[in-house]
């Protein structure tokens, strides 16, 4: 008994501990962040003597970007965290699964419907086509008897390729491929807006407030039930957040992959598969990663940098195969 409890105590010191060291890497992650660009008079010592010109920059462009780095990855790690619970797949994400895709075919099809809109508009084209496309996701897995959870990505690669193909081919036809490249492309360089991705606290915070009926949801509908939770209501909810999530972000910042497919499987393979308590982890993880990635863009042929998609694509498939591969070889 009292091994037991020692057992205990040492996970719940080796938690706080994670949490302490993630968050430490966070908060020297942003330091770093806010200082790199191509204007070396925002450092520390211009802004110890209040240099109004390095204050500017520091206010309008630094802190902005950091923070969007913050949401764009807490809002996608969180969705691939609620998309793996609702589905029970290791392997769903939004970038796995098509979601990523049709935002981006929403996004075209607003700009040729209506031309140059504003970005909430855009976001509602995007929100709309990432919710039916997830939709029809869940339910075309749900249908495919698919004995191996490895085959899972696959076939959401091949359902997100027929949705891309689809934008190339409306594209090519309406004179639009210069725009599908512009949209395509994920980078915080561009990034000009901050009001739309305050829009990701709110699937944010309903995720945090629903996390434990999203985890009895991933127990399956009958089990559910049995516990009086609404399982397609709950499901439904969890599509919506994704699909906000998914559409804010592509709208401000453009596609950035792997973040939601490989950030939960990393922390629940420490803290398990309980949503609620994962999420802060998750977050923060999420975070700590895509800025490591963002960083590494900018320095990469500073003063001038590359799209961070790139850089994200590159380390995030590299990590997502030593996933696949452990979970094939132990099945874990």
């Amino acid at each position: 008994m009292k091994e037991k409890s020692g057992c205990i105590k040492r996970a719940g010191f080796n938690s706080r501990y994670k949490r302490f060291v993630l968050i430490l890497a966070f908060l020297v992650l942003a330091a770093v962040s806010v200082m790199i660009g191509a204007d070396k008079n925002v450092n520390p010592g211009s802004l110890l003597r209040l240099d109004a010109a390095a204050w500017q920059t520091f206010w309008v462009s630094r802190v902005p970007r950091t923070a969007a780095i913050v949401l764009t990855a807490s809002g996608l790690s969180v969705s691939g965290l609620i998309m793996q619970s609702l589905s029970s797949n290791k392997f769903m994400s939004p970038s796995t699964s098509g979601t990523t895709d049709a935002a981006m075919l929403g996004v075209l099809l607003s700009f040729l419907l209506l031309g140059d809109q504003s970005r909430f508009v855009q976001l509602l084209f995007a929100f709309v086509f990432a919710l039916a496309s997830t939709m029809l996701f869940m339910a075309i897995l749900g249908r495919i008897p698919l004995r191996e959870a490895v085959y899972v990505p696959l076939v959401g690669m091949m359902y997100g390729g027929i949705i891309k193909a689809l934008a190339n081919a409306v594209a090519y036809r309406t004179n639009a491929l210069q725009t599908l490249s512009k949209i395509g492309l994920g980078t915080f360089n561009r990034f000009t807006s901050f009001a739309m991705l305050w829009l990701v606290l709110i699937p944010l915070a309903l995720a945090v407030l629903y996390a434990a009926r999203f985890s009895i949801a991933g127990m399956g509908e009958d089990f559910s039930k049995s516990l009086g939770l609404h399982y397609k209501r709950t499901v439904f909810l969890g599509l919506c957040v994704i699909a906000v999530i998914s559409a804010a972000t592509f709208v401000t910042v453009g596609p950035i992959a792997f973040v939601g497919l490989i950030i939960p499987n990393m922390v629940t393979a420490f803290y398990g598969d309980d949503v609620k308590k994962t999420i802060p982890d998750v977050m923060l993880l999420g975070t700590v990663f895509v800025m490591v990635c963002d960083i590494f863009s900018r320095l990469i042929i500073y003063p001038y940098e590359i799209a961070v998609s790139f850089t994200i694509g590159i380390i995030g498939g590299a990590i997502f195969l030593v996933i696949l591969f452990r979970r094939v070889r132990y099945g874990k």
